[in-house]
């Protein structure tokens, strides 16, 4: 190569086999506080609310913690969080610790079908969801579609959640309410230096998540807004989407309830020359057009010029409901071909 020049740019197809009409490039889901709130708009099961940081304090009732510290709580818990660890106030941050555990252990899903419910059933066993969130409503809807057998995407958890434990033994995680004689994993706050690297389930969590967004044909960012202490999850994210050979041909989308345009600029360096775009409607997500089928569809539509016919959910009023809707295409997975034909 001569001196001065840059190797090209690797460029790869995704894993479409054309037979079967499989695309085995994986659809990447990651979760902000957003998407929780976005499952719950009115509260969980008890009418709870979701808080999001701006305002957390209030929400999860930490107040006279925060001004018994010395702190206005009218602040962004970010920022109150990373000038009480900075003064390494161990005592204020157990506490706190403590609080953030309580509410977010005692949050409940509603008994009808929320939208992780739907996301969970979107996606195959080769895709992930990767949640930056305490709250174990995401669990909580992954344990109630398990006993469909091995369907399910991988779940990975940047920053720690109250629901998740260690079997130190098995050097694995398993959830606290099926489990709860575990140890719980640590929660990882809004600092501005956070260590990736100490812990031996975050390094592994870190590692599954920045491997499944190098191979990602689909990616779909949800309630997640990358604040500033998140820079260095940001970097090691885009890291690994930079790596991404089928990065070009791929599509990435963010849903966020701010304007697009001021999205579309936070995400500027994951969009550079790719598919993708910012929308504020979570229902209005391409993995709820062709749910199951995300990158078969775009493949089809894209690079074969063979659009699929969408196949969109209708909103179930029950459980069993949605399960029986769903059940047709997890069959049809079952004979290794798919039809790109709507089961509905």
């Amino acid at each position: 190569m001569i001196e001065g020049t840059q190797e090209p740019e690797k460029k790869t197809l995704p894993r479409l086999d054309i037979k079967t009409r499989i695309n085995h490039s994986p659809h990447v889901v990651i979760l902000g506080a957003g998407a929780s709130r976005a499952c719950c708009p009115e509260g969980d099961k008890n009418g709870r609310p979701l808080p999001v940081m701006t305002d957390f304090v209030a929400r999860v009732g930490i107040e006279d913690l925060i001004k018994e510290a010395g702190y206005s709580p009218s602040d962004n818990f970010e920022h109150i969080y990373s000038r009480i660890h900075g003064a390494g106030r161990e005592d204020t941050l157990a506490k706190l610790d403590a609080a953030v555990r309580q509410y977010f252990g005692e949050l409940t899903l509603p008994d009808a079908p929320t939208f992780y419910d739907y996301l969970v059933l979107s996606l195959r066993p080769k895709d992930s969801i990767i949640t930056f969130n305490w709250d174990p409503l995401i669990i909580q809807a992954y344990k109630r579609w398990r006993h469909l057998g091995q369907v399910l995407p991988d779940l990975v958890f940047l920053h720690g959640n109250v629901d998740l434990g260690l079997d130190l033994t098995r050097k694995t995680f398993t959830f606290l309410s099926d489990k709860p004689d575990q140890t719980p994993t640590k929660l990882l706050y809004p600092v501005e230096k956070k260590d990736y690297n100490s812990d031996e389930f975050v390094v592994d969590q870190w590692a599954r998540a920045t491997y499944a967004l190098s191979e990602a044909y689909y990616v779909t960012i949800i309630g997640y807004s990358a604040p500033q202490t998140d820079v260095e999850a940001k970097s090691l994210l885009l890291k690994s989407w930079r790596d991404n050979s089928t990065r070009t041909l791929a599509q990435f989308s963010i849903i966020d309830i701010r304007k697009s345009d001021e999205v579309e600029a936070s995400w500027s360096d994951f969009l550079a020359g790719v598919h993708g775009g910012a929308t504020t409607d979570v229902w209005q997500e391409y993995l709820m057009f062709h749910p199951r089928r995300t990158c078969e569809a775009f493949a089809f539509a894209t690079l074969q010029q063979d659009p699929w016919q969408e196949d969109r959910y209708s909103k179930a009023k029950t459980l069993n409901e949605l399960e029986a809707w769903i059940k047709p295409l997890i069959d049809e997975e079952t004979t290794g071909m798919l039809s790109g034909k709507p089961h509905h």
